[in-house]
């Protein structure tokens, strides 16, 4: 015990490196899935009672006590911090389902592909086949239980918006943005389709591009396409998530052309490959590159 005390004395910092050490592993291995939020908070409780009983313990010493103090009131703040984690043990999960393609713009021949994405909270774990029984009108994807990265953004977020501050990306918003400011000019399809209420996700904006373009005149298609892809403000065709499922749904109403992201393309061709669609599917880097490649389809359809 006395050289413990020896080097405390000696290097008065390493309680409260030794407590930020801890809590930056646990937060590690915890997003990592390797442990759950019970045994991360309990460990941070640990922490909470061992500091006053160490300052117990060197109540008598000549060992600076502050340092200790400080360590207790960060291991405290730290599992307040963390402790809502806890609820949110194996009762969320991510559920995606079809959406129909949608033709905005008749007879554009644009189809927007979109899935349906649902978070879930429930008391106890999900039985995936009772929930498709209960939702068989829906169908349904994928079932996926949150990670411990997705609990830790939620509960962050959460706690954020307690004191004002909202930390939410509105990618639907910025899509919104983006899509206008490309455009340069207003559309009653594109405008309905923006207001929208409960929709989220940045992933038509490429669509709604290329549709009210080919409304404008600015080229001509006459194959149903099903495109998917968000957009930057200069027209950049950036990668978006759930490509398998947007491909299902394009195959599910016959679609033969899908264009996608460069950034999407090699998953694309893996989940065509491997399901053996009939369907091919196109990456783009921009709007320009999508209506050279219409452009192409229309010349010489396979």
């Amino acid at each position: 015990m006395k050289k413990i005390f020896d080097l405390v004395n000696k290097h008065q910092m390493l309680p409260f490196v030794m407590t930020i050490f801890v809590y930056f592993a646990e937060l590690y291995l915890y997003l990592l899935d390797y442990i759950s939020s019970f045994f991360f908070c309990n460990i941070l409780a640990l922490l909470v009672l061992f500091w006053p009983l160490f300052l117990l313990a060197i109540r008598k010493t000549q060992i600076s006590k502050y340092i200790f103090l400080l360590s207790f009131i960060a291991s405290l703040f730290l599992l307040v911090y963390e402790f809502p984690l806890i609820s949110t043990d194996g009762s969320r999960y991510f559920v995606s389902s079809y959406v129909s393609p949608e033709e905005l713009i008749k007879n554009s021949g644009i189809y927007i592909l979109a899935v349906r994405s649902t978070e879930i909270l429930l008391a106890e774990d999900l039985d995936g086949q009772d929930f498709r029984n209960l939702n068989n009108q829906l169908l349904i994807f994928d079932i996926e239980p949150a990670s411990n990265f997705h609990r830790y953004a939620g509960k962050t977020t959460a706690i954020f918006k307690l004191v004002g501050i909202n930390m939410e990306y509105d990618y639907f918003q910025q899509m919104s943005v983006n899509v206008k400011s490309y455009l340069n000019t207003s559309n009653p399809n594109i405008d309905e389709f923006l207001s929208r209420n409960n929709s989220g996700g940045n992933s038509a904006g490429l669509a709604l591009v290329l549709s009210s373009l080919i409304e404008q005149g600015k080229f001509k298609n006459d194959i149903p396409i099903g495109v998917t892809g968000a957009i930057s403000k200069s027209g950049k065709a950036i990668e978006i998530g759930l490509t398998k499922e947007k491909i299902l749904s394009a195959n599910k109403i016959g679609l033969s052309y899908i264009i996608l992201p460069i950034g999407n393309l090699a998953e694309a061709n893996d989940v065509v490959k491997s399901l053996k669609l009939p369907i091919k599917v196109i990456g783009v880097r921009n709007v320009d590159e999508a209506i050279e490649q219409i452009n192409e389809l229309n010349k010489d359809p396979e």
